[in-house]
């Protein structure tokens, strides 16, 4: 299933600095069997594997 997501983020180099605001994303390839409480943990491990140079991730919401 596909999923959009909104959610703030960190560098690795400064995981404590939230510097980007992503106003909408498509995460695709989830699960459909998934639960849906456990979606937003499912989808920051996504979103982290994909993309290494991210910190950390908060605010997310499943739009």
């Amino acid at each position: 299933m596909d999923y959009q997501v909104s959610y703030e983020h960190s560098l690795k180099t400064d995981p404590d600095a939230f510097i980007v605001r992503v106003p909408s994303q498509r995460v695709e390839g989830i699960p459909s069997s998934l639960p849906r409480d456990l979606l937003p943990d499912y989808i920051t491990e996504l979103i982290l594997q994909r993309s290494p140079a991210i910190g950390k991730i908060r605010n997310l919401r499943i739009l």
